[in-house]
């Protein structure tokens, strides 16, 4: 199954439901944070996440991509 990109509007709604919050703006890339979770970066300037990007952060969250694509099916 080949992925699409995700609105980041709706990947940033994701990473607020799994608990992580806005930190702050490092060059291009919007940090987001959890405590005793790495550092999210977030590109708050494009339009949609590619999928690539989705699943990196997926493997630091330890949730599965299947799992993002139910979640914004279900909330975006």
């Amino acid at each position: 199954m080949a992925y699409k990109p995700l609105p980041t509007k709706c990947w940033i709604a994701f990473l607020r439901s799994k608990g992580y919050a806005y930190s702050r703006t490092a060059a291009s890339h919007d940090q987001w944070t959890k405590k005793g979770s790495r550092t999210i970066p977030v590109w708050g300037n494009e339009k949609e996440i590619p999928a690539l990007h989705l699943k990196t952060s997926c493997r630091t969250i330890g949730c599965s991509l299947e799992e993002v694509y139910e979640w914004a099916a279900k909330n975006c």
